[in-house]
């Protein structure tokens, strides 16, 4: 096989070559994941799976991960997560090659066979994955696959619609399934306990968040936001992640590095692809939390719904993905005291909804989605400000709300000069029941 592999009959380049989908041991931290939206033909109920498999060498461990959420029951009844030694999973260059104990993932780019084996729970998936889509990087025309996290960056793929068939064994039932699949692999030198750790690599770091930055600031005219909010919890150290199928066959990736902000603009990169060889890439991207789930021992607020809009050059999309299901938060506490306390990963089937519209047409959206948003809770707990802007016709002036769980208070200031001057500075006590 060629470096650059080609599509038949399309003359668009595969990015990915053998050396990007096998292992690039011993680099510090490396995974692959498979997330699947599928039906089982026997009763017509609908599934969510996925699986993580993947290995650390600071300090060296490997880590294998499997949730299976029933959509029609609205729970999360299987997962696994275990960590374990770096011997116990096998792994190769130039292909995929993954094994765990009974459980294996091997392909090349276009096919994939995932057999993921729990003899403890009487459980068993085999899948096949076809792809439809062309892989992609994140921000490939920016930086082809490199995203930065805190002084150390790491390389991003994805494949968003993959053709999925296989069987299921679940509880002595067998099943037949039919559906769609996606596919990552992501390494890199960093370290989640301490994202700030400084590595050989901090110059390309810091070109990344240069070339990122330009990019950014090519898709966005500068403008005064009607509100823009930070909080704590969504620091660096964290993002929201999607991937969405919709009805008509398009597929979406979206990724957000939070940079605090938790309403404004995006600092991430929603990919769309409307027929796998073609992807949108929108950069200037505003999003919104409509509702948050509060993970209560370590005071953070997840996102469960959400919005999100785009503009690329003439087109423009809106999209709106909510939770349908009891949501599944993988907790892994740090065993070292510091700053940072846990990695939080949530799991949430869900489903989209929005447009796309562009100067030729405009076209309705609709289908299936999975948000996994990760945030690393800090001893500072939840904390939020809020800045409002009032700008003509309506006025002139600012309203600040800053929510404080480590200081316990709430404190509001209005500076209006427009259509009426007016100060304003409110503090209220906030009891642990108000959080």
């Amino acid at each position: 096989m060629t470096l650059k592999s080609m599509v038949s009959n399309n003359n668009t380049l595969n990015p990915w070559t053998p050396q990007d989908e096998g292992d690039h041991y011993p680099i510090v931290k490396e995974w692959w994941t498979i997330e699947t939206i599928f039906k089982t033909l026997e009763d017509n109920k609908k599934w969510n799976f996925m699986t993580i498999i993947s290995y650390k060498m600071k300090p060296p461990g490997s880590f294998f991960q499997y949730t299976l959420f029933d959509i029609n029951s609205k729970k999360c009844i299987l997962r696994k997560d275990i960590d374990a030694e770096i011997e116990k999973l096998h792994h190769e260059k130039n292909k995929v090659d993954l094994g765990y104990e009974d459980s294996t993932v091997k392909g090349l780019y276009p096919d994939y066979d995932v057999n993921i084996i729990d003899k403890e729970k009487n459980f068993q998936i085999d899948l096949k994955l076809k792809a439809k889509s062309l892989p992609h990087w994140v921000a490939q025309e920016a930086t082809e696959g490199k995203l930065p996290i805190g002084l150390n960056y790491y390389k991003y793929g994805f494949i968003p619609n993959c053709d999925l068939s296989g069987r299921m064994k679940l509880k002595n039932n067998d099943y037949t399934i039919k559906g769609k699949g996606y596919f990552e692999h992501i390494w890199g030198n960093w370290s989640y306990e301490n994202p700030l750790q400084v590595v050989s690599g901090i110059k390309k770091t810091f070109s990344t968040y240069l070339n990122l930055g330009k990019w950014w600031l090519s898709n966005h005219k500068p403008k005064i936001p009607d509100k823009i909010k930070f909080t704590t919890e969504n620091d660096v150290s964290g993002y929201d992640w999607i991937w969405g199928i919709f009805d008509n066959d398009w597929s979406l990736f979206y990724g957000n590095v939070m940079f605090w902000v938790s309403e404004g603009p995006a600092f991430g990169v929603l990919s769309i692809t409307p027929d796998g060889k073609n992807y949108w890439d929108f950069c200037n991207i505003n999003f919104h939390y409509n509702k948050c789930i509060y993970v209560k021992n370590y005071d953070i607020f997840i996102p469960s719904d959400l919005e999100i809009s785009g503009k690329l050059n003439d087109k423009k999309i809106y999209l709106h993905f909510w939770l349908t299901t009891d949501s599944y938060e993988y907790i892994d506490p740090f065993k070292k005291k510091g700053f940072y306390k846990a990695f939080i990963l949530g799991e949430m089937p869900g489903q989209v909804e929005g447009a796309y519209e562009d100067s030729e047409k405009k076209i309705d959206l609709k289908g299936d989605c999975k948000m996994m948003p990760l945030r690393q809770p800090s001893i500072l707990g939840h904390n939020s400000l809020c800045f409002k802007f009032i700008k003509p016709p309506k006025g002139f002036g600012l309203d600040i709300d800053l929510n404080s769980h480590y200081l316990k208070k709430k404190f509001l200031t209005k500076i209006h000069f427009a259509p009426r001057p007016k100060i304003k500075c409110d503090i209220k006590k906030l009891k642990e029941e108000e959080f």
